[in-house]
């Protein structure tokens, strides 16, 4: 169903079937007085920026002018103090962040004043081709991604912000996240302000009325003033509850989607460095590959194993080697060393190497002893 006669595809017009007269006739008056946009700024605003702008004011304006002038005398300059700076920095940076455009470099060269650009299905398969994106009619980098909101290449596209109404990419991206951590910074000490005047509110209400003019309302409990010290404003009690009350809701719901929101992108941020660092590191065999690995290194240990007889510093049997038989006790002691020995045949040094040794350093420890083994036997021959 489509609501409130919304087009569906709000990335960039779509036509399946493009005809020459619809070539010739450019795009639908709807379309002429659109552009793609450049920034936070850009016409129209989205609702929850309005939203977070209103939500801003009022968290200024309750916190500075309601909550703060009630604390103690002598927290009142420390509230101001730490208040103030994290409030004005978050303004730094969010107005920063929104006023940023996170385009790509060949988009931003190019003028955004052209009419907006109609994809043309029929033609390309895909917006960006190649590193050429067919929208705006570009280069653009392998990191850049064409947003459907603003209808521009950004690059290092994250994701596109509805509270700044702006994309976030790799020009804006840390000022999105100081911005999401200000914000949450700001909020948690004023709902812990906004508690404490509500909590002492019904403990010791005489410790909220320390400044200079509850003097005169000694007798009047019940009158309380906002905006003080600079523009005092009489008022009565449930006033300033509701006020407190009303933040504090406010105040809970904003931390809960601001501290989902910097948790998240904490663990991006995490799960990004962590594959960055495995991708420098060697990689772990699977269990399967280790596995055989193992089995194959003692198939090897068993081959080239021979075994030995009696003490350690006896040599062990060496294999028989062709020759002419021999007759009397050398020839049986041959005969049985060649049936103790896995190795039967001697002959060059790539009869005795195989795709499954491990190194060539086995190879001459064969034909030494098989070199002993002849020169043993022709000792006896002689």
């Amino acid at each position: 169903m489509n609501i409130c006669n919304k087009p569906s595809n709000k990335t960039a017009p779509e036509k399946s079937v493009w005809t020459a007269p619809a070539q010739a006739s450019g795009p639908s008056p709807e379309l002429q007085g659109q552009r793609s946009r450049r920034n936070g700024w850009s016409w129209p605003p989205h609702p929850l920026q309005i939203v977070a702008w209103l939500l801003y004011l009022f968290f200024a304006v309750i916190g500075f002018g309601v909550l703060v002038p009630l604390l103690p005398h002598h927290w009142v300059p420390a509230g101001y103090a730490c208040m103030g700076a994290i409030f004005a920095g978050h303004l730094v940076v969010h107005l920063t962040a929104v006023s940023i455009d996170p385009a790509d470099a060949n988009v931003r060269d190019k003028s955004y004043a052209g009419p907006l650009p109609i994809f043309n299905r029929s033609q390309h398969a895909h917006v960006i081709e190649d590193l050429h994106c067919n929208l705006c009619d570009v280069d653009v980098s392998a990191r850049s991604k064409h947003c459907s909101a603003c209808n521009k290449c950004v690059c290092g596209f994250d994701h596109h912000c509805k509270w700044l109404n702006n994309c976030v990419g790799e020009r804006n991206y840390w000022l999105f996240l100081h911005s999401v951590a200000s914000a949450l910074l700001g909020v948690l000490l004023l709902v812990l302000v906004a508690t404490y005047v509500f909590v002492e509110f019904f403990v010791n209400p005489m410790r909220l009325r320390t400044n200079r003019h509850f003097e005169v309302l000694k007798n009047h409990t019940d009158v309380w003033f906002m905006f003080l010290p600079a523009a005092p404003v009489k008022t009565q009690a449930p006033a300033i509850l509701a006020l407190a009350a009303l933040l504090i809701l406010l105040g809970l719901l904003s931390t809960a989607l601001l501290g989902h929101l910097l948790c998240f992108h904490i663990y991006l941020r995490y799960r990004a460095l962590h594959a960055d660092l495995r991708s420098c590191a060697p990689r772990a065999p699977w269990p399967g590959q280790a596995c055989r690995s193992e089995c194959q290194k003692k198939r090897k240990r068993r081959m080239y194993k021979v075994p030995t007889s009696g003490t350690s510093d006896r040599e062990p049997p060496l294999p028989r080697l062709p020759g002419p038989r021999t007759s009397g006790c050398h020839s049986s002691s041959s005969s049985d060393s060649a049936d103790a020995s896995p190795v039967h045949t001697s002959g060059p040094a790539a009869a005795y190497h195989s795709a499954s040794a491990e190194s060539m350093d086995e190879i001459p420890v064969a034909q030494t002893r098989l070199g002993s083994a002849a020169l043993a036997a022709g000792v006896v021959r002689d």
